[in-house]
């Protein structure tokens, strides 16, 4: 992935702050440019450039030859102008802005995620909502890639040259499940893998990918932080599942003897379908930013230590520094439609394995 720009095209704004933008170098493409205003006393920048592109939004506190500009988030360019508040600009402080069109990664699997603002957790009339899910507001102010699927029995292979997971060689349904046996195991998501699995994965497939000049130097494929996890699987929706209000059997991979609604909880269903395994990552609907399996399938496995929701706004919360356990999100195949609602937190230690927990990745420029 290479990023590309040609001349800087100055703007000027009060605050003692500026503003450039710049545009790709083909002429036939859509020019690049940034506005700025502000908002409650942060700059606000505009973006209007190639709808589909993705900008990488840098600053820097001057402009002398060596200046060395810093990634401060990813946008990607819609029909309209595109706005975004940088929360982190000194006021009063000078800073200068530029937008760099980033070329699309090579795995055309990963869906770039906007920065935005959403209620994290639940209200308190969320039937059988646990208390650590308490409801606050989180700003997300810094884009980044998540990949469509979780990741595969295959993908792990490729990059690890192992599978440890369960569900693999014929393995039948456990539990008493109603599945049949596995086949098509490589598209099936991998499980059996410890937190410490889950990053030493990326590690490795940033590495290799950078090898093979695929992402750029500064990019890494990490796992999710627990409120990009959350605001990625709502996606602009408010109620206890993407799906809506409720859930009920089939329309994800979990126990369906057992739906929920958020008005009343629980809900037996004597023919609900228990497949008792995991199935092909897929094989249910989306969520409407094309995010597939995050009601169900397998837990995922995500960045932070577990530790009680900060009051207040929050703006890229990434947990407590220290910890015991690590954060997993989403239910797995075994667990009832209360356990898949979008808010409910589960905690494991970093080196626990179980074949109902799995992860999927980030790929983000690092910090």
């Amino acid at each position: 992935m290479k990023t590309r720009c040609s001349k800087l095209v100055p703007f000027h704004s009060v605050l003692f702050l500026a503003l450039w933008a710049v545009a790709p170098l083909a002429s036939a493409q859509v020019r690049s440019t940034l506005g700025l205003g502000f908002s409650a006393g942060q700059p606000t920048l505009s973006l209007t450039g190639e709808v589909g592109t993705v900008y990488s939004i840098q600053y820097a506190t001057g402009l002398s030859p060596t200046n060395f500009w810093e990634d401060r988030t990813l946008l990607q360019a819609q029909a309209a102008s595109t706005v975004w508040s940088d929360p982190s600009a000194p006021t009063p402080g000078q800073r200068f802005y530029r937008a760099v069109s980033v070329a699309a990664p090579a795995d055309t699997n990963l869906v770039f995620i906007q920065p935005g603002t959403f209620a994290m957790g639940c209200p308190t009339n969320e039937a059988e909502r646990i208390s650590d899910e308490t409801q606050h507001t989180v700003t997300i102010s810094r884009g980044f890639w998540m990949e469509r699927f979780l990741v595969t029995q295959g993908d792990y292979l490729a990059v690890v040259g192992s599978n440890p997971s369960h569900f693999r060689n014929g393995t039948n349904a456990a539990f008493g499940g109603t599945g049949s046996t596995i086949t098509n195991e490589l598209r099936h998501p991998v499980e059996e893998v410890s937190w410490n699995d889950a990053t030493n994965y990326c590690a490795l497939r940033t590495q290799q990918e950078r090898a093979g000049g695929l992402i750029p130097t500064n990019y890494v494929y990490r796992l999710p932080t627990e409120s990009e996890w959350e605001y990625a699987c709502r996606a602009g929706t408010t109620a206890a599942f993407y799906l809506g209000s409720s859930l009920h059997s089939g329309q994800a991979n979990f126990d369906g003897l057992y739906e929920y609604d958020s008005s009343v909880g629980t809900i037996n269903n004597p023919s609900g379908i228990f497949l008792g395994m995991t199935t092909p990552v897929g094989n249910y609907a989306a969520n409407p930013w094309g995010l597939y399996d995050m009601i169900g399938n397998v837990w995922e496995w995500c960045q932070d230590w577990w530790g009680v929701y900060p009051g207040g706004i929050v703006i890229d919360p990434q947990g407590p520094a220290t910890g015991s356990d690590r954060i997993i999100r989403g239910g797995h195949w075994g667990d009832f439609a209360n356990y898949c609602r979008s808010a409910w937190r589960v905690v494991d230690s970093p080196d626990y394995r179980a074949y109902g927990i799995g992860f999927r990745v980030v790929l983000a420029p690092g910090q």
